[in-house]
């Protein structure tokens, strides 16, 4: 059936306050949230707290879980599977090229030092280097953003699952419900009614019209003052070089045109 004005208001509070992220499904962009945070936001929401003579709506996880079943079967959100994305095979034959050639040339670098080295400096060479080793692994392990933890960020796509339950957990779900925000309905009366005051402008009283006018030619001397300075710095430039042999590079207000 159709959604009650409790249920709308509390979907939109939900879409407007939990942290949602974008990303591609099948051709379009979507927003999608995650189960555990919508959890979250509702129980922190007014919906949580009792009033005088009224019980809360959200008293446990549970009652927002169920609560939010209501809201999927309303088709205000649809629950969604996480698919890692694979490479390709060019790249995989890449990678193990590129292995094999580090495993032949750390062989050849081990013969060559068999060659050149006795037993002795051998077996010290051998402690050396799984000291170092053990060490190396050890401060891999410590410090934080090694490679290993990159490679476990990995890309995913969405795609719509078969079971349509809202469950609590890491469970992932797009939103379907998309409302106008107050600030682009407000943003987009303003833009309206200024085009509109424009239209009207020679139905303006005459002390605004003579207003707008003064404005208009200020901002165009303000405009031709930047152009008129830039001429001059570059003609001030060429003048200081000219006079120095090309030894002075002097700029006056370097950054006046600068992507700043």
């Amino acid at each position: 059936g159709e959604p009650f004005k409790e249920e709308k208001a509390v979907a939109k509070y939900l879409r407007f306050n939990c942290p949602t992220k974008s990303t591609n499904m099948m051709g379009h962009r979507v927003d999608y949230f995650i189960a555990s945070k919508a959890v979250d936001c509702l129980l922190d929401s007014k919906w949580a707290k009792a009033k005088k003579g009224e019980e809360a709506l959200f008293t446990t996880r549970e009652s927002v879980v169920d609560y939010c079943n209501r809201l999927l079967k309303k088709q205000f959100f649809h629950r969604a599977l996480k698919v890692m994305k694979m490479k390709p095979e060019k790249e995989l034959k890449k990678e193990k090229e590129k292995e094999k050639g580090k495993t032949e040339s750390g062989k050849e670098e081990e013969r060559k030092s068999k060659k050149d080295s006795g037993k002795e400096e051998k077996a010290k060479k051998e402690k050396e280097k799984k000291k170092d080793g053990e060490k190396e692994e050890g401060k891999k392990d410590e410090t934080p953003g090694t490679p290993k933890k990159k490679e476990t960020k990995r890309k995913f796509k969405l795609e719509p699952h078969e079971d349509q339950v809202f469950l609590d957990g890491n469970e992932v779900y797009v939103w379907i419900y998309d409302p106008v925000h107050f600030k682009t309905f407000a943003m987009g009366l303003i833009l309206v009614t200024a085009v509109i005051a424009a239209t009207l402008f020679p139905l303006w009283p005459a002390e605004m019209r003579v207003g707008v006018y003064y404005l208009s030619v200020g901002a165009g001397c303000f405009v031709a003052s930047i152009l008129l300075l830039a001429v001059a710095r570059c003609i001030l430039f060429l003048i200081i070089w000219l006079i120095t042999g090309g030894r002075h590079h002097f700029w006056f207000l370097p950054n006046l045109t600068a992507d700043v």
